[in-house]
C-alpha cells in the first residue's frame, strides 16, 4: 500500500492490525480494505473516477497489449491486476533493454536459463514465446516511434536527408533515409526515417520513387531542403531535379564529358610501381562517381567526407615513392593478421597494426601510423619474422613520417565532420581553407612528398571548385561541384567562425573585404527570401511616412512623464532593426561573445537570421548519419541470424537507431 501512485488519491490510515482506511480525495468518500489488500480502493476508482483510474493503470503500459489486464469486479482484482501490471513492465522492459538497445536475439525469452533468471526476480512471471513479444512488444514500439517521428516533424519547417543504399549478408538491398533538423531550442536533431528493401534495378528512378514514398508517408515532402547522398551515379541521376525526376531526360554525355576533362592532370601515374592490386577505398570506379557537379538551384549535395576521401585517393595513386611504402604496410599488416608469432611479438611489445578497411575512411592513415609507431627497431624484428623479409629503409620511414603529417589534419576533419550530436555544415569552408593553407605551409618542409601534396592540392581545387570560385570571386560555373552558397552562409553564421577562417587564404585588405561583402550579401538576399517584408519595402514605408508629413500638420507631442517607458514608444524602432536583415547581421558579427551553437542561438534575439540558421544548418556534411545506421544493421543481422524475417529486420534497425524516442 506504499505505492506514490496510490496516494495520488487516498489518504491513507490503520484502523487496526489487519485493516486500513482509505479516504478518496477526489469525492471524500471513506473506503475500508484489509491490510496489504486494494480491491476496494481500484473498484472505486473504476466506478467512480474512470478517467484517473485509465491514467494510472492503463496509460502507463501504452504499447502492450491491455487484453486481460483487470478482471470483473467479481474476481480478485487486486492480485489479477497486480500480477499482470508486473508481467507487462517485465515484458517491456525485455524488449525495450535486452532487444532493443542491447541488441540480443528474441529466441532469448525462451531459454531456460534466462526464463529461470527472471523467475528469481519475480516468481509469478509467466514466460512468453519470442512470437508473442514480436508481434505485441516489438509491433508497439515501431507504431509509437513512427508516430512520435510524425508528431515532432510536424512542428518542422525545413528540414536534411542524408539517403544511400545498403547491401545485407543474403545480399538483399536497403535503402536509408535519416532526417535531420533544428529543433525549437536550436539543437540539432536526427532520426531514421525508414529502412526499406531496395529490390532491382538500383537504378536513379527507382531510388527516387522510394524516396518520394517514405515522404509522402510523413506528409514532409515539400520540407525537405537538401538530399546529402555520396557520389554514386545512382544517387546524382535520383535527384539531379530534386524530387520529381524523370530519368529519361537526363542527358549524361556533357557530365561525363565535364568529368573526363576535370580528371586529365591525375593520369600520370608512376610507371615503376604497379599499383593495380593496391585498394585504396572501396568507390565504385564509373564515369558518374569521378566527380559531381552541385547546381546552386540544386536538392542534392555530395557527402563532404567522401569527397575529401577521393582527394587522397588521388594523391596516394599518383606520388612518387608512396605507393611502393604503402605496399610494404599492406603486406605487413596482411602477413599480421595470420602469423601468430607476429601477433605474440606485438602484445609484448603493447603495439597493433591496423587492418586495411576497404569501406573504412582513413584506413590508409591509421595503418601508416600505427606501423611507424612500432619504431625501426622493432619493426626489423616484426619483418623478420615474415616468410618473404620486407625492410623498411631509412627513407621509407621519413616517408612515413611525412605522410603522417600531410594525412593527419584530413583525418582530422572526416572525423570532426561526421559528428552526430553538432552542427557540421559550417566545417565545409573553413576545412577547406585550413587544408589548402596546410598544403601550401608544409610544401617547403618535405623530402620526398611534394608530388604527393601537387596532386593533393590539385585534387582539392577540382573536387572543391565550386567553394574556390566563389572565395575567389570568379564567375560561377555550371555544375561546379560545390558551389552552393549555404557552405559560405553556414561558415560565417557558426559562432565558432564567424570570419576567423579567411585569415588563412593570406589575402590582400581589398581583397578580404570584397570577399566579406560578397558573403554578406548572400546572407542578406536570403534572409529577404524568407522574410515577408523586405529592407526595401521598409525603407519605402519610412520614406512614405516621412514625405506626408511635411504636407500634413500634426498636433505638438506631449512632453513624456518621467520615468515613464511606455512601450508603444519603443515598439516602432525596435520593429524597424528586427526586420532589418543588415541590422540583425551587424549586431550578430559584431557580437564578442563566443559560445556554443545552440546556446548562442536559442538565446539570440534576431529572429530573421533563427529562421536562416534553422534552415542552413539542417543540412548534414557528410551522409555518416546513414553510414552509423548501417553499422547498426549489420550488427543486428549477425552471421547466426542471417534467417531473420525482414520486416522485424527493418523494425528492430529502426527502434535500435532511434531509441531514444522509446
Amino acid at each position: 500500500m506504499g505505492s506514490e501512485r496510490w496516494k495520488l488519491y487516498f489518504k491513507f490510515s490503520s484502523i487496526d492490525k489487519n485493516r486500513i482506511n482509505g479516504l478518496c480525495k477526489l469525492c471524500n468518500q471513506n473506503y475500508k480494505d484489509k491490510n496489504g489488500t486494494s480491491s476496494n480502493f481500484l473498484k472505486h476508482l473504476k466506478r467512480k473516477h474512470l478517467v484517473e483510474y485509465k491514467q494510472v493503470f492503463i496509460e502507463e503500459d501504452e504499447g502492450l497489449p491491455e487484453e486481460g489486464m483487470f478482471e470483473g469486479d467479481d474476481q480478485p482484482i487486486t492480485e489479477l491486476s497486480t500480477n499482470k501490471f508486473k508481467q507487462n513492465r517485465i515484458n517491456k522492459t525485455i524488449a525495450k533493454y535486452l532487444i532493443i538497445k542491447c541488441n540480443l536475439p528474441l529466441s532469448m525469452v525462451e531459454n531456460n536459463a534466462f526464463r529461470e533468471f527472471i523467475k528469481e526476480c519475480n516468481i509469478k512471471w509467466n514466460p512468453i514465446s519470442a512470437k508473442t513479444l514480436k508481434q505485441n512488444s516489438i509491433a508497439a514500439f515501431t507504431e509509437k516511434v513512427n508516430k512520435t517521428i510524425y508528431e515532432e516533424l510536424k512542428a518542422v519547417d525545413h528540414l536534411t536527408l542524408t539517403v544511400d543504399g545498403w547491401c545485407d549478408r543474403r545480399c538483399r538491398s536497403f535503402l536509408g533515409i535519416t532526417c535531420h533538423y533544428i529543433d525549437s531550442k536550436m539543437v540539432p536533431q536526427s532520426c531514421l526515417l525508414d529502412f526499406v528493401r531496395l529490390k532491382s534495378p538500383h537504378t536513379g528512378e527507382n531510388i527516387h520513387e522510394t524516396t518520394e514514398r517514405i515522404l509522402d508517408r510523413f506528409n514532409m515532402k515539400e520540407k525537405v531542403y537538401k538530399i546529402v547522398t555520396d557520389n554514386a551515379s545512382s544517387m546524382i541521376k535520383a535527384y539531379k531535379f530534386g524530387l520529381s525526376v524523370d530519368d529519361e531526360i537526363i542527358d549524361d554525355d556533357n557530365e561525363a564529358q565535364l568529368m573526363a576533362n576535370a580528371h586529365t592532370t591525375f593520369n600520370a601515374f608512376d610507371q615503376e610501381v604497379d599499383t593495380s592490386s593496391f585498394h585504396f577505398i572501396n568507390i565504385p570506379q564509373d564515369d558518374g562517381d569521378l566527380i559531381d557537379g552541385d547546381n546552386p538551384s540544386n536538392i542534392r549535395l555530395s557527402c563532404f567526407a567522401h569527397t575529401l576521401q577521393l582527394c587522397i585517393r588521388d594523391g596516394l595513386k599518383n606520388a612518387s615513392y608512396v605507393p611502393k611504402v604503402l605496399a610494404k604496410c599492406q603486406a605487413l599488416a596482411k602477413f599480421s593478421n595470420k602469423s601468430s608469432r607476429i601477433a605474440d611479438l606485438l602484445e609484448q611489445l603493447n603495439k597493433n597494426i591496423n587492418k586495411m578497411n576497404l569501406t573504412r575512411w582513413n584506413s590508409e592513415y591509421m595503418l601508416i601510423k600505427s606501423i611507424y609507431s612500432i619504431g625501426k627497431n622493432d619493426l626489423e624484428l616484426i619483418t623478420s619474422l615474415m616468410d618473404n623479409g620486407i625492410k623498411f629503409s631509412n627513407n621509407d620511414f621519413i616517408i612515413l613520417e611525412e605522410l603522417i603529417d600531410i594525412l593527419e589534419p584530413f583525418y582530422e576533419i572526416s572525423i570532426k565532420c561526421q559528428a552526430g550530436t553538432a552542427v557540421t555544415a559550417s566545417l565545409v569552408v573553413p576545412s577547406i581553407v585550413h587544408l589548402t593553407a596546410h598544403l601550401r605551409d608544409i610544401k617547403q618542409n618535405v623530402s620526398f612528398c611534394a608530388k604527393l601534396i601537387q596532386q593533393l592540392q590539385e585534387s582539392i581545387k577540382t573536387r572543391f571548385s565550386g567553394i574556390f570560385n566563389r572565395l575567389n570571386l570568379g564567375e560561377l560555373i555550371d555544375n561546379a561541384p560545390y558551389a552552393d552558397s549555404l557552405y559560405l552562409m553556414a561558415a560565417v553564421l557558426d559562432p565558432s567562425f564567424k570570419f576567423y577562417w579567411i585569415r588563412d587564404l593570406q589575402l590582400s585588405v581589398p581583397m578580404e573585404t570584397r570577399l566579406k561583402q560578397s558573403i554578406i550579401q548572400l546572407i542578406i538576399d536570403e534572409m529577404n527570401n524568407d522574410s515577408t517584408t523586405t529592407t526595401t519595402e521598409l525603407h519605402e514605408i519610412n520614406f512614405s511616412s516621412t514625405t506626408s508629413s511635411s504636407f500634413t500638420t500634426t498636433p505638438k507631442a506631449k512632453r513624456r512623464k518621467l520615468f515613464n517607458y511606455d512601450d508603444s514608444r519603443t515598439n516602432g524602432s525596435n520593429e524597424s532593426t528586427k526586420l532589418d536583415p543588415r541590422v540583425e547581421l551587424d549586431a550578430y558579427l559584431n557580437d564578442p561573445v563566443h559560445t556554443k551553437f545552440s546556446d548562442y542561438w536559442f538565446h539570440s534575439q534576431l529572429k530573421m537570421l533563427k529562421k536562416l540558421i534553422a534552415r542552413l544548418f539542417s543540412v548534414q556534411a557528410s551522409s555518416a548519419p546513414i553510414e552509423r545506421v548501417f553499422s547498426h544493421a549489420g550488427l543486428i543481422l549477425s552471421s547466426r541470424r542471417t534467417n531473420m524475417n525482414e520486416q522485424l529486420f527493418r523494425d528492430l534497425v529502426l527502434l535500435r537507431v532511434n531509441q531514444n524516442l522509446l
